[in-house]
């Protein structure tokens, strides 16, 4: 089968590698009908601060199919279902699992390996024709039928990491919110502020055509080169803060940054994947009365009631889409979306 295949830094390529196929009891086969380049795919195109090891294998973890086949062990998902996949992927039934961390399943992770799709020749990812889905009673979610491909498509990651962001700052009704980054995550760490009630939600980005977008969703924008964040902040709350902060870029700087932009007894969470050291000021938490939380997503827990809002018509996760190109273009779409070229915010393929 075709695949984009990492062999380096801004190595990626279209081409053939061996056909997924199951290998465990509990494995689901997927034919892949969509799949997009995520943010995170990005630290490896650019080979910053991931330890890898090895090449060779396909890359991708955001994508929805159909089943082809399961393995005799799976009882919740039966060939020809159409199916969305978490990410990260669990056993379902250890300690991590039962609490809804899936990330740090102690099944998927064990000897090293990797519980996310496409980090890894354990674990090959979904920018691909087909893809094995380990524990698919687990990972896998059947798509209603009312719903298209592409509907679905960002349940598998930034939708449920942009909704944890929210959640992790436990963002409520009347809160004024501050969210840095205004690429797809950033976009639905927004979406999601404003649906838990948020009454101001201010992006923060340097890029003028996805601060155009931002505000297009009903956002109050800035570029921080051209105005003043602090004192922005500052007097839309009266001067005490915001009262939420999200960082869903990962840049140390703005994690600094959100300790002072964060009210006495604000909620900070930090969903932009930092691979550099972050200097923070204990005595700013300390002081402040600040709550500092980050983690890795687990979509297994936000696909439900993710799914009824996009359902309502409450979300429309494809608002994010701006390039639809085949697989075969794939390597493009990275150079595409890495440049930021031709207003590129979130690139599909299609096998």
């Amino acid at each position: 089968m075709k695949a984009i295949v990492y062999h380096g830094a801004e190595d990626f390529r279209f081409e053939s590698v061996p056909d997924a196929a199951l290998r465990d009891d509990g494995d689901a086969l997927v034919r892949v009908s969509r799949t997009a380049i995520c943010g995170s795919d990005l630290h490896l195109w650019h080979g910053a601060g991931l330890p890898l090891t090895e090449s060779g294998f396909a890359v991708g973890h955001e994508f929805v199919g159909v089943v082809e086949d399961v393995g005799r062990a799976v009882r919740g998902i039966r060939r020809g279902d159409r199916v969305l996949a978490s990410c990260t992927t669990g056993c379902g039934t250890c300690a991590p699992c039962r609490e809804q961390l899936h990330s740090g399943c102690t099944v998927t992770t064990a000897n090293g390996a990797q519980a996310v799709f496409g980090f890894s020749c354990a674990l090959p990812g979904a920018q691909a024709e087909a893809v094995r889905v380990p524990f698919a009673d687990v990972n896998l979610f059947r798509i209603p039928d009312a719903l298209r491909d592409e509907q679905a498509l960002f349940l598998t990651d930034i939708l449920p990491t942009g909704y944890m962001g929210a959640e992790l700052a436990e963002v409520g009704a009347g809160d004024v919110v501050v969210v840095f980054g205004c690429g797809p995550v950033g976009a639905f760490a927004q979406r999601a502020a404003q649906l838990r009630g948020a009454a101001r939600v201010i992006a923060v980005d340097l890029d003028a055509g996805r601060l155009a977008l931002a505000a297009a969703r009903g956002c109050e924008t800035i570029d921080p080169r051209r105005e003043d964040l602090g004192a922005y902040v500052l007097a839309a709350t009266g001067g005490r803060g915001a009262d939420a902060v999200i960082e869903a870029i990962g840049r140390p700087e703005l994690i600094q940054q959100s300790l002072l932009l964060a009210r006495p007894g604000g909620r900070i969470a930090v969903i932009g994947l930092c691979t550099a050291s972050v200097e923070i000021l204990p005595v700013l938490l300390f002081m402040k009365n600040l709550t500092l939380r980050s983690g890795l997503v687990n979509p297994q827990r936000y696909v439900a009631r993710l799914l009824a809002a996009i359902e309502s018509g409450r979300l429309d996760p494809t608002e994010i889409i701006t390039h639809r190109l085949p697989l075969a273009d794939g390597v493009r779409g990275y150079e595409l979306f890495a440049r930021h070229e031709d207003g590129a915010l979130k690139v599909v393929l299609t096998p």
